[in-house]
């Protein structure tokens, strides 16, 4: 029976230290997470040095933008953030070089191939296989072949020839029985 209260007494004794063990650690590790903070912020602050007025205004405009979109558009890009900082740097290479052509597009060609994705995501699944399919043999072709065959598979499956309207019929959809023409 001594021996059970003498234990006890000594775990008491003992208890405090292994908390303030446990606080200091976590102390240790905040003071760590801070160093790195400073770092990032000190990083942060000399790129932004480095930068032109111009820079800083389109910088501070473009997060009045971020600030003014809902919640859950920001998720989305902070969700798109975190996808691309995973990626390796060849994957951010080809997605930034993919950005910057998308850029050099015009208005009227980004609205065109915008529309022609939201048609294509109404396609059923065997028809976007067969016209990823279709996409892919174009790498073998001339760029004049190409043209046509791009003008062909508009048609073939979105119902138009070359722009975004209705097809013959007024369709817009699906290939409407016809076949693949090469």
């Amino acid at each position: 029976m001594k021996a059970i209260r003498t234990i006890s007494i000594l775990l008491l004794l003992f208890l405090p230290v292994g908390v303030f063990a446990a606080e200091d650690e976590a102390s240790q590790t905040a003071t760590v997470v801070k160093a790195a903070e400073k770092a990032i912020d000190r990083d942060a602050l000399q790129q932004w040095q480095q930068m032109s007025p111009e820079e800083k205004e389109r910088l501070r405009e473009r997060y009045r933008e971020y600030q003014q979109l809902p919640t859950e558009e920001r998720q989305r890009l902070q969700q798109n953030l975190t996808r691309f900082k995973k990626m390796d740097q060849e994957q951010q290479a080809q997605l930034r070089e993919s950005y910057q052509h998308w850029q050099q597009l015009s208005p009227q060609k980004r609205d065109e191939l915008r529309r022609m994705f939201s048609q294509y995501q109404k396609l059923d699944p065997e028809e976007q296989h067969q016209l990823r399919q279709e996409m892919q043999k174009l790498r073998e072709l001339s760029p004049e072949q190409q043209d046509r065959r791009r003008q062909e598979l508009r048609r073939d499956f979105f119902g138009t020839r070359g722009g975004m309207g209705p097809g013959p019929g007024g369709r817009t959809g699906g290939m409407g029985g016809r076949g693949m023409s090469r």
